[in-house]
Parts: C-alpha cells; structure tokens; sequence
C-alpha cells in the first residue's frame, strides 16, 4: 500500500459548486455525489464563532499545533462532525458507511502545511490492544494552480494483529492488506494525529467507491495512479 504521499496545493478560488476531483500526482478522476469535510485552522475560539454553525460539513483544529481527529462509521450513521471544536485538543467526525475514494485539497493564504498520521489501535489476542502506524500524508500550500490529492492510503491500510492465542502464545497472526480501515473488525479506534503549520483550511472529499479489482466499474476504489484497490486477508499460524 502506499504511506507516504507529499503534495504542493495551490491556490483555489471558492465558488459556491463542487468541482470534480483530479488526483495531484496522476490523469485519474472521480466525479459524482461526494460529501465535502472542512478542516479549518483556527487560532481562537472566537473565530469559531464567526464561521457560524455548519456543524455537519466543518471542524475546526489549532493553526499551529497537533489536533486530534477521531473518526468512527457508525452502522446506520450519517456524515456528520460530532464534536467540531478542535482547540482543546481533540475533534470526532463520522464516516457514513460505505468506502469512499478519498481526496484532499489546501485553501486559504499560501504558505500553510499540515502532517497528517493516521493511527489505529486494535484488540490484539496477546497484548489486549495494540497502536498501529498506518500511513501519512504531508500537504503544503503554495501559489499556483491547485490541486487535489488522493489520500487512499490512509483510509486503506495493511495492518497484522495477533487473533488467537494458547497459554500466552499467539498461535494465529491475521494479515489485512489493502482494506479499508473501518472493515477491520479488531479495530477499536482510528483517528488522525492532524499537525498543522499555519494551513487555514484543508478540504476532505469523500466519493462513494465499489472494491472491484477488475477496475470496470466506473465508481471503482483506486489508488493515485488509478490501480484498483484490492483487499485481502490472511491468516497464518506464526513460525
């Protein structure tokens, strides 16, 4: 799987419409229905207040700093920003089950970056739970034409969890290639360690996508160069 993807956006000039969305590194789009998440630097709480209330579609973080973005999908659920208010550390959005081809894209004043490190904690047989590393993204923002990025490779991820134990011994390792995050059924909680450098707003779409290795269907799940994402799962008994 892809984990680490670095992009320069440029400036993008906001109408009140949604654009389809390009991949930055490669010819291959998506377009249709999508849901469209603002993540927003802010350096007061005051400034929260002046956006308004958009609770479903806008979060807000720290303009400088660490925040942390849990993110859940709910059975049954809808889109929505749980909590929003991101300057005490910690913001929730949820997903609306599916899987989704995923893209990102900087706005505001040039200059701005953001790391993003996805981590996921996972019931493990032997330790109880486990965190996992699964992927990163660096975006900045610079003058110029703008551009969207496919960030897949947080969203699916290859993670290998201990699922059956003897006296203390794991006797069964289960390998998860490719899948997305929220399938897993060991995870217990998925979240974004979102460090932003002065980045006033980053815009996360979601497009409804259908796992279809054959790549024919015209919404299929695809990485940035336009392979179709091909999940797996293993099971093997540890040497």
């Amino acid at each position: 799987m892809r984990t680490r993807l670095s992009i320069v956006i440029g400036l993008l000039i906001i109408v009140g419409f949604c654009f389809p969305a390009v991949s930055a590194v490669s010819p291959f789009q998506v377009n249709g229905a999508h849901y469209n998440l603002n993540i927003i630097g802010v350096k007061t709480s005051d400034q929260i207040k002046e956006v308004g209330d958009s609770m479903g579609h806008t979060m807000f973080v720290k303009l400088s700093g660490k925040t942390k973005i849990i993110m859940t999908q709910d059975e049954g659920g809808v889109f929505q920003v749980v909590d929003r208010n991101g300057l005490d550390g910690q913001t929730q959005f949820n997903i609306a089950p599916g899987h989704y081809n995923v893209y990102a894209r900087a706005l505001g004043k040039p200059n701005g970056a953001a790391h993003i490190q996805a981590n996921g904690t996972f019931d493990d047989a032997v330790t109880g739970e486990t965190l996992k590393m699964l992927g990163y993204v660096d975006i900045s923002r610079s003058t110029g034409k703008p551009q969207n990025l496919n960030i897949n490779n947080l969203f699916y991820v290859d993670v290998t969890i201990c699922t059956t134990m003897l006296d203390g011994v794991c006797t069964e390792e289960t390998t998860y290639t490719d899948t997305w995050v929220f399938d897993i059924p060991e995870l217990l909680e998925y979240y974004w360690d979102y460090d932003n450098a002065n980045l006033k707003l980053l815009q996360i779409r979601f497009y409804p996508c259908t796992l279809d290795e054959t790549a024919t269907a015209n919404d299929y799940c695809r990485w940035e160069n336009g392979d179709a994402i091909v999940s797996t799962k293993q099971s093997v008994v540890p040497v």
